[in-house]
């Protein structure tokens, strides 16, 4: 491999590593500024590329990824606040299209030669890593005898130093749950470690079924460790994701196993066959055993459902977050929860401020929709803005956007827009399930499938489809979606995926 090659290698591999993690903004757009270096001395060289270098996206989805980018390059032409149309054109949206294309030129510049399965996992897995280890020196004692839910990073070393100095206490401390690390948003730990564990739930799937049980054994571990991440974090998201994708990867992989299309010598033999759906049965009974746990150690689970309940109570959404509830709406709200105890009804009504305004949020977001069917700025404070001007002053309950990716996208790019990306990530989902039989495509049909799919009904719970997370999806898909076109072409010969 030649020099650039391996640079662009390692930069693509660092760059999907640090971009969930909190206040590495300057190494992320460094990182960007060498990729798309190397790709721009790669077109000047004036020598063709590999011969798979312009058939690297089929029509389908490629079309479709090339519709999603004229729309955001035309977007700011009608938009409401043209100014701040441009001015995230050029922030979030443009990064996100740079994003899409060092993923696809990933593939053009390496070839088979590029990042697999596993390596995307593990670069995914970086902020797992970190927040696991931090989590260990938190146990240890070395953090210091308070941690909080999340430290920043500064007074983490400050601690360290101070007990490793001498010049303060060191005890053990009990196990830190709940602590998220340096990153008070837990949602970005959440994101890669679902992410992460789909990619190695495909490099299981797939060595289980070649009988390279070793292979399937450490990724089986993988897709544990980061499960135990989100559990210890109280990321609710990420473990209900989390089990959701896992489950589905295994429902993909039982049909794909009884079409036996592939291997299918090996899918005959009742020992290979006896030894896939143990491994499966282990690791799945382990993950069953780590959501118990969480759903027994985080009240917050058995709240979930009284907490959709109340807020369907609030009959004008928009209203309650502008002004507040009022005494008529609290007497309502108690009287039909009277079944309850009163101080924990209390709680409910109180937490309709926090985290019980979601689907609160999410109503008012769906009525703000429909009145702006064209969008508003594409900027990630559209929501904010509208819902200050529905109000005509500052609302009681400030947020910046509706809890909701769909709605979201919709309020910031229009109607058209939200149905531009739902149709890629749509495509994207299509086109891996077309081949998911391929003998050497499949790892890479499987993934894109699953991630795909991810990245669609994750939207539906959080607002995702913006700033770094865009880069996130972006350059991953593009990547995968590129290799798999380049595995099923038949003049390449197969490569392992993992």
């Amino acid at each position: 491999m030649l020099f650039r090659q391996r640079l662009y290698f390692f930069a693509f591999l660092a760059y999907l590593a640090v971009l969930p993690i909190a206040n590495t903004v300057a190494l992320r757009y460094l990182l960007l500024l060498v990729l798309l270096s190397l790709i721009a001395f790669e077109l000047m060289r004036k020598k063709t590329l590999p011969a798979h270098s312009w058939r690297v996206l089929p029509l389908a989805p490629g079309g479709l990824l090339l519709l999603w980018a004229a729309y955001l390059l035309l977007f700011p032409l009608w938009a409401e606040q043209p100014t701040v149309a441009w001015e995230n054109l050029r922030g979030q949206w443009g990064t996100a299209l740079v994003a899409w294309i060092i993923g696809i030129a990933g593939v053009l510049l390496l070839g088979r030669r590029g990042p697999n399965l596993w390596q995307l996992g593990l670069a995914s897995a970086f902020l797992v890593a970190i927040h696991l280890f931090i989590i260990l020196l938190a146990w240890s004692g070395l953090l210091g005898a308070k941690v909080h839910l999340h430290m920043p990073l500064r007074e983490m070393l400050s601690n360290l130093q101070s007990i490793l100095s001498g010049s303060s206490p060191w005890a053990l401390q009990a196990f830190p749950w709940g602590f998220r690390g340096f990153d008070p948003m837990h949602g970005n730990l959440g994101y890669t470690a679902d992410q992460s564990i789909i990619l190695f739930m495909c490099c299981l799937l797939f060595a289980a079924l070649g009988r390279r049980f070793v292979v399937a054994g450490w990724a089986g571990l993988a897709v544990v460790i980061c499960f135990m991440s989100v559990v210890i974090a109280y990321s609710r998201g990420a473990v209900l994701y989390g089990l959701v994708m896992i489950l589905l990867a295994s429902a993909v992989f039982c049909l794909r196993f009884h079409w036996r299309t592939i291997d299918r010598q090996i899918a005959s033999r009742p020992k290979g066959r006896r030894g896939q759906f143990v491994l499966m049965l282990v690791m799945l009974a382990a993950l069953g055993l780590v959501a118990m746990f969480s759903f027994s150690k985080d009240e917050r689970w058995h709240q979930m459902s009284d907490k959709v309940r109340i807020a369907f109570m609030i009959k004008d959404p928009v209203r309650f977050l502008c002004e507040g509830p009022d005494k008529a709406t609290l007497d309502g709200m108690r009287a039909r929860m009277a079944d309850r105890e009163p101080d924990y009804v209390t709680a409910l009504i109180g937490g309709l401020n926090g985290d019980g305004a979601r689907i609160t949020l999410m109503r008012a977001g769906w009525l703000l929709v429909q009145e702006h069917p064209l969008g508003l700025d594409g900027s990630r404070l559209t929501y904010k803005k509208l819902i200050e001007e529905k109000c005509g002053h500052m609302p009681a309950m400030v947020y910046e956007h509706a809890h909701q990716g769909w709605l979201d996208t919709a309020l910031a790019l229009g109607w058209v827009g939200c149905l531009s990306l739902l149709a890629l990530l749509f495509g994207m989902a299509w086109y891996g399930w077309r081949h998911l039989r391929h003998p050497s495509a499949g790892p890479w049909a499987l993934a894109l499938f699953l991630l795909a799919v991810f990245w669609l009904l994750r939207g539906f719970a959080d607002s995702i489809y913006r700033e770094h997370l865009l880069q996130m999806q972006a350059a991953l898909l593009g990547y995968i979606c590129a290799r798999l076109t380049l595995e099923l072409r038949p003049d390449v010969s197969a490569n392992a995926a993992f």
